[in-house]
């Protein structure tokens, strides 16, 4: 059995439409449930749940801490440069201008970065206006925001 030019031409054009129409499903666009394990919701969509702040968080947790809780991938000598640049007016060259628990022993930048990077993280990237802290997200990027975090675990404690 011979297969004609026009069947063929046909035969590509309904794959060509099925993939188009498989990918608006698998894309997550709140439509229909995605079939595959490895569908990202689009932006913005009812499949998209995680709030700015989870989605932050997350990255930090699965992307960003090795086993012992360090940052990977910093770039120490420009986050140092970017600490300096944008951090040092509040908290000083070593971190320990603004004491975080003045009741009880103190806590100081470099201690939250190696102890509780998640926390530190968070500010960075939030801010808590009842302590004064800005919020960042906005004014650095990703890449920037790792460099000082990997730079602040390297402050004393």
């Amino acid at each position: 059995m011979r297969i004609t030019r026009k069947a063929w031409l046909g035969f590509i054009l309904v794959f060509v439409y099925g993939a188009f129409v498989g990918s608006t499903v698998f894309a997550g666009d709140g439509a229909s449930p995605a079939k595959s394990i490895n569908a990202k919701p689009v932006e913005a969509s009812r499949g998209d749940t995680l709030t700015r702040e989870d989605a932050r968080m997350a990255y930090l947790v699965y992307n960003l801490l090795d086993e012992n809780k360090k940052i990977k991938g910093a770039n120490l000598k420009r986050g140092a440069e970017l600490f300096y640049m944008n951090c040092r007016a509040c908290h000083g060259d070593d971190g320990r201008r603004v004491n975080f628990t003045p009741m009880k022993s103190p806590t100081y930048l470099g201690t939250t970065a190696l102890n509780d990077m998640p926390t530190f993280w968070y500010l960075m990237n939030f801010g808590d206006g009842g302590r004064g802290m800005l919020a960042y997200i906005d004014e650095i990027s990703l890449e920037e925001m790792i460099d000082i975090a990997g730079f602040a675990q390297t402050l004393p404690p």
